[in-house]
């Protein structure tokens, strides 16, 4: 949280600095979901020999976001975002019919480059998600597979991406929709698992990336 407290103070000191600048509220809805290559593992305590693959299902995750915004006022703006992010996912494997759920959240950092047209605005540009906390699940999922047991957390620090979105002026209030997604895995680690009857560990590579729509209010506090 003090990423998320460092990050409202940068943008309130830009908003109140600026001459030609405003700044405000958001806040919103996400659905999310998880995807990238399936993952081979062997749980501990199974007698198979044959590796059982991890898959990323297509179900989406609901979450919310909310935080504050700086921009330019020209029709041509550029505008940087702070937003606490709580996104989510599930995981399947072949040896179970159980899914797995798991939550995290991020201090997402959107870059914007805007034009506003009467009263729409569309607007995209690189994003930048910083790793906060998250549920354990994800840790606790892999661990199963392991051949030691986890001792850090399988969330990157940090994972770079893009967005794009349209909204509606209303005053003050604004109503948004955009698409986001990383380029980079908001999970990357490798698990090494034993099989029966190999002296050799197995390895296999665990990287998932996320994606999402937001849906978002935004309240002007500037004139």
């Amino acid at each position: 949280m003090k990423r998320l407290l460092a990050a409202f103070c940068v943008l309130t000191a830009l908003g109140a600095n600026a001459q030609r600048a405003e700044w405000g509220l958001k806040a919103g809805l996400q659905i999310s979901q998880l995807r990238g290559d399936d993952f081979l593992g062997r749980r501990a305590t199974s007698s198979s020999a044959t590796p059982e693959t991890i898959t990323t299902q297509g179900s989406s995750k609901a979450g919310y976001v909310i935080g504050a915004y700086v921009r330019s006022t020209e029709n041509v703006f550029l505008q940087a975002e702070a937003l606490l992010s709580v996104k989510g996912g599930e995981l399947e494997s072949t040896g179970s019919t159980n899914k797995t759920s798991i939550q995290y959240g991020q201090l997402d950092i959107p870059l914007s480059l805007g034009y506003k047209h009467k009263r729409l605005e569309f607007t995209g540009g690189p994003l930048i998600s910083l790793q906060l906390f998250d549920d354990s699940n994800l840790k606790n999922f892999l661990s199963q597979y392991s051949s030691t047991p986890l001792t850090f957390s399988p969330y990157r620090t940090y994972a770079f991406g893009y967005h794009a979105g349209v909204a509606l002026n209303l005053n003050k209030l604004s109503i948004g929709v955009r698409y986001l997604a990383s380029i980079q895995g908001v999970s990357d680690m490798y698990i090494a698992y034993a099989v029966p009857g190999e002296a050799q560990l197995r390895d296999s590579r665990f990287q998932q990336r996320f994606s999402g729509l937001q849906l978002t209010a935004s309240y002007r506090l500037t004139r």
